[in-house]
């Protein structure tokens, strides 16, 4: 590389100067609330975790290099204004490190690509910028320590090669262009200009700088030129050269030349097995995107499956298939650039306890995340009770504390029509809703908020706060299950615990059902009480086959009539 003559205080400098520089994109995405999402997953800074990843690029950058220097270590200490990875000139840098480094080097690179959103939306060109400062701060240190070149070059093109994929440079002219001038210049210099000249006008300026300059310009036109297994092709002449050079008693400066064609070609092979290698690891990755992609999908059709699988609710199926059709379709646009409308994800799930609105809640969830939705999928249940204090203020902590939990999944809200009570003076149930309503609009992008209860009940809640009408506009009912559903969701149970029923004992749960009045239909409560049917049908043949002296496999897993009659 060509070495400038910069002092180690001037090297720093330049580097704090393109560290600075970062810190201000930074600070753009942040104020423009790009950096909002990409906070709520990583609960920190975007200025944290560009810290992070400066030190972490330079680790490895070292490392590639035959290893972490005390002078890697100190410049890697105070480039950045946190020295999150702890690293001193004094202690050298362990293999754990340097393997961390490497992996979160590997991850992809939020703060590019929000810069390259950021440019979508104010026409600007961060990203370039972004990814030039970048390479800087890493010559900088290969400047500091006189790094070998050959090394720094290969790793240079191999990180603006792999990170330049999230940037904008549709209206770039040439990036091996400037690969060229900032690899082979005399000077750091904080300047995309060569990723927007004509190629004919580059080269002419990049001679015009000096010879250096147009000696280097040479050999990477020499550079270009070699494909493939060319390049072994043309080392293998530049030796025959060499060596015929000496057999004819070339002079000293023949000779000389001789050698410095042949280190060229040298340097160009290892740069060409470079790039094949950089492909190599780059359709590793490609494949290994692929086969997570592949999984993610099978997990997916894993979920839709188990809904899919519960007795009844088809009405309540074929709801929530399409909002999963209706987001796969947003996620297309949206990987084409396409205009989407904005979508609330907040649902209302009306019908009578028992069918089923807590099982299909927590399936959404996990549902959800698999779309990418919900960053966790967690899933958190609770009622009035679990959100509403008996003192002033204190319902809105209750509330702030469990939104906080359930940031990342769905929140869901049983019997939520509780939370309001107008018959009751002073109620903090409106306190609780008024502060829900906030908080969903301050975490919409990774919080669903799901509410439950009856019909009637649930359209009257609504009404009470404004915010709650605009914020709910998918509603899906949950009916009643009929007799024969109920049936086969005993059959479910009794299956599930390793048990069978009789047909004798089948028509007695079926009778039963078919005998209930009005009221106590109303009290049964559908799949609930069918449970707790099944718990004592469960606990009647544990008292039956006690009797017996010695029950056999068959009698333990079997349910007869009369465990069902004493019912």
């Amino acid at each position: 590389m060509a070495q400038a003559g910069y002092t180690t205080d001037r090297l720093l400098q330049i580097g704090r100067s393109n560290y600075d520089r970062l810190c201000l994109f930074c600070e753009n995405l942040e104020r423009s609330g790009l950096w909002e999402q990409a906070r709520q997953v990583m609960k920190q800074s975007a200025k944290m975790i560009l810290d992070r990843y400066v030190q972490s690029v330079l680790v490895t950058f070292a490392a590639a290099e035959g290893g972490v220097t005390e002078s890697d270590r100190e410049y890697i200490a105070i480039i950045t204004d946190s020295n999150l990875l702890a690293v001193s000139p004094e202690i050298p840098v362990t293999g754990e490190l340097i393997e961390e480094c490497r992996r979160f080097c590997g991850f992809p690179p939020v703060l590019l690509q929000l810069c390259a959103a950021y440019d979508d939306e104010y026409m600007q060109h961060t990203g370039e910028q972004f990814l030039d400062s970048f390479v800087n701060i890493i010559l900088c240190m290969a400047y500091m320590v006189d790094r070998e070149s050959v090394l720094t070059r290969r790793f240079v093109r191999e990180f603006y090669d792999r990170a330049s994929v999230f940037v904008d440079t549709k209206d770039a002219w040439n990036t091996e262009e400037y690969l060229f001038h900032k690899l082979y210049g005399t000077d750091i210099l904080d300047d995309t200009r060569w990723l927007h000249v004509p190629v004919k006008q580059q080269s002419a300026e990049v001679m015009a700088e000096s010879p250096a300059a147009a000696q280097a310009s040479n050999e990477w036109n020499v550079r270009q030129e070699i494909k493939g297994d060319g390049a072994a092709e043309l080392l293998n002449a530049g030796s025959n050269a060499g060596r015929e050079a000496e057999g004819d008693s070339a002079t000293d400066h023949g000779s000389t030349g001789s050698h410095a064609q042949q280190d060229k070609l040298e340097e160009q092979l290892q740069q060409e097995m470079a790039r094949k290698q950089f492909q190599a690891v780059k359709k590793r990755i490609q494949e290994r995107e692929e086969a997570e992609r592949k999984e993610q999908e099978e997990r997916l059709q894993c979920l839709l499956d188990e809904l899919n699988a519960l007795v009844g609710l088809q009405g309540v199926k074929d709801e929530i298939q399409s909002l999963v059709n209706l987001i796969r379709i947003r996620k297309l646009r949206e990987t084409m650039g396409l205009p989407q409308m904005d979508m609330s994800y907040h649902m209302v799930f009306t019908g009578a306890p028992g069918t089923g609105k807590t099982t299909v809640a927590r399936l959404v969830a996990k549902i959800y995340r698999e779309l990418g939705i919900l960053s966790k999928g967690t899933f958190i249940e609770t009622d009035r009770s679990g959100l509403v204090a008996g003192y002033v203020g204190q319902t809105a902590l209750k509330v702030h504390e469990l939104v906080e939990q359930a940031v990342g999944g769905i929140l869901f809200i049983d019997e939520a029509y509780a939370l309001v009570n107008p018959d009751v003076p002073n109620d903090f149930g409106m306190e609780a809703v008024d502060t829900l309503v906030k908080l969903m609009e301050d975490h919409r992008d990774d919080l669903i908020v799901i509410v439950a209860g009856y019909t009637e009940e649930m359209q009257s809640f609504l009404k009470c706060n404004t915010g709650l009408v605009s914020r709910f506009n998918k509603f899906i009912d949950f009916p009643d299950y009929t007799k024969e559903e109920l049936i086969a969701i005993l059959d479910a149970m009794a299956d599930k615990a390793g048990l069978q029923l009789e047909e004798s004992a089948r028509e007695a749960v079926l009778l039963s059902l078919q005998a209930k009045t009005e009221e106590e239909w109303n009290v049964f409560g559908n799949a609930r009480g069918i449970r707790n049917l099944f718990e004592k049908i469960v606990i009647n043949q544990a008292n039956r086959l006690v009797r017996l002296s010695a029950p056999s496999r068959e009698d333990l897993m079997k349910i007869q009539r009369e465990d069902v009659e004493v019912v």
